[in-house]
């Protein structure tokens, strides 16, 4: 196979089980919430998916970035599929069980995603770098559109047994089609093993990032913004069905308004691809910032549909150019790096906002948790336009510094 038709197998391996992962994300809060009728539990399952990735993020960098990330992808999905299959068989009533499960998914998912991530660029040959994330995400976001719905009327029609039976056949399915990626061997000699002071992610972080402000600026940013997305995505099944009275099938239409939004934003790549990427990851802060706050004002499931819609536009800007970003900075034996630095302190930080916001939800209301999401959301776009522009030029200062001393 060519190296672009082993990168379309890697996207479509992707689509399958992105497409899964929705039937489990879909049932995963209802269940919880069923089980015992508090907002705060679902936010106590997400403090419990956050701690082992804290834990385990050196050891997850250090494999990312010292082993085949072509195993580790097919890993994930093995025992991610396992522990699905485990919580099947305990008929998914039980919360420990049911924690445990999160715990799992949870954990496979951030390696599973920092290895995408950190490998996109070594299987994506001489594709442009916003090119190859487009279609990335526009792989998610096809998936995104069907997904939510048949695994909202899954849930209600057939329970949340088959939901997750599906989910755990993807994964199958997932382990498959990477298997036809080339042989990914990363280095592993003496020299690269792993020492106690460089297992300590962060201080290993710090000297890359003091090296370069401007993506030390971005990975503060993306923290930021990541802990405001916690929010509203560990209490929006519990905003539909408390505010709205919805079920699971009314949250899968919502859901698919945010992947239409998705997929159409994907589509017109061509449209804004030649817009510089700081302002084009700014805008869409600002634009998730503003759906977030229209969403928490909606009036009905109408309004819903159309705020959602809006944000999924927004997450698509965002997500492509974040990772072009970083990827188009960082080397490749330093991105597992930078990106579970940047996505272990946004679960640490997101782990305490989130237990927090789900206190006040069940002391005030769930909208006045999302309505603050999306304030901090907008100040933190603000705070981008202003940042970003700022570092680039001296960036560009220093550069030309440079060459004129040269």
């Amino acid at each position: 196979m060519t190296i672009k038709t082993r990168y379309y197998m890697f996207i479509l391996a992707r689509f399958i089980s992105t497409f899964g992962n929705w039937f489990a994300s879909m049932a995963v809060p209802f269940m919880i919430y069923d089980i015992t009728g508090s907002a705060m539990a679902v936010s106590i399952s997400f403090l419990l998916e956050t701690l082992p990735i804290i834990l385990l993020s050196p050891v997850i960098s250090y494999m990312i970035d010292h082993f085949s990330r072509k195993i580790i992808l097919q890993l994930c999905e093995l025992i991610s599929g396992t522990a699905m299959i485990l919580c099947i068989l305990t008929n998914c009533n039980n919360i420990y069980f049911l924690y445990i499960m999160c715990i799992c998914l949870s954990t496979m998912g951030f390696i599973y995603n920092n290895t995408i991530n950190a490998y996109i660029p070594d299987i994506c040959g001489d594709m442009q770098l916003k090119k190859a994330n487009t279609i990335d995400s526009l792989a998610s976001n096809i998936s995104m559109v069907a997904a939510p719905i048949i695994a909202g009327w899954c849930i209600q029609i057939y329970g949340y047994s088959l939901s997750l039976e599906i989910d755990a056949i993807t994964f199958g399915v997932s382990i498959i089609l990477l298997q036809f990626l080339n042989s990914d061997k990363r280095e592993k000699n003496s020299k690269n093993k792993p020492k106690i002071e460089n297992m300590i992610l962060v201080r290993e972080g710090r000297k890359i990032l003091k090296k370069d402000r401007f993506l030390k600026s971005l990975i503060i940013i993306c923290i930021m913004f990541s802990i405001c997305g916690a929010i509203f995505s560990s209490l929006d099944a519990v905003y539909i069905a408390e505010i709205f009275n919805g079920s699971s099938d009314v949250y899968g239409y919502i859901n698919s308004a945010w992947g239409i939004g998705m997929l159409v934003t994907s589509g017109l790549y061509i449209l804004y691809k030649d817009i510089p990427e700081t302002v084009m990851f700014s805008v869409g802060i600002l634009m998730m910032g503003i759906s977030t706050v229209g969403y928490g004002l909606s009036i009905n499931i109408l309004v819903c549909v159309l705020f959602n819609f809006l944000g999924g536009v927004a997450n698509t800007i965002y997500v492509i150019y974040y990772k072009s970003l970083i990827q188009s900075r960082t080397a490749s034996n330093n991105r597992g790096k930078i990106f579970t630095i940047q996505s272990t302190l946004s679960k640490v930080f997101s782990m305490i906002v989130v237990f927090a916001a789900g206190g006040l939800a069940d002391i005030f209301t769930v909208r006045a948790s999302i309505l603050m999401s999306g304030c901090i959301t907008i100040a933190i776009a603000l705070f981008s336009f202003r940042i970003l522009h700022k570092s680039l030029e001296n960036v560009k200062h220093h550069t030309q510094s440079f060459d004129q001393d040269k």
